[in-house]
């Protein structure tokens, strides 16, 4: 799912977009909100707002990044929040 081919780029002041989501697009939203679309893609919003903290920009390769987890949250990672 890359930035690209995904029809005319909204305007930067825009409030509300439409777009058509494939079924991965959507799977992927529904994964990260727990059911919820909406809330899903808040989380990969805030997802995408942490990589770009650590240095993440647009076009970068994402397959060469790795996740690091501390021990503590790693039995809360298995049972979802």
């Amino acid at each position: 799912m890359g930035i690209y081919g995904l029809g005319r780029p909204a305007k930067p002041d825009v409030r509300v977009f439409q777009r058509n989501l494939d079924e991965g697009q959507r799977a992927i939203l529904l994964a990260a909100g727990g059911g919820d679309m909406s809330a899903g893609w808040l989380e990969v919003l805030d997802t995408y707002q942490y990589l770009y903290s650590l240095g993440f920009r647009p076009g970068m390769d994402l397959s060469k990044a790795t996740l690091v987890l501390p021990l503590g949250n790693k039995e809360n990672a298995s049972k979802g929040r």
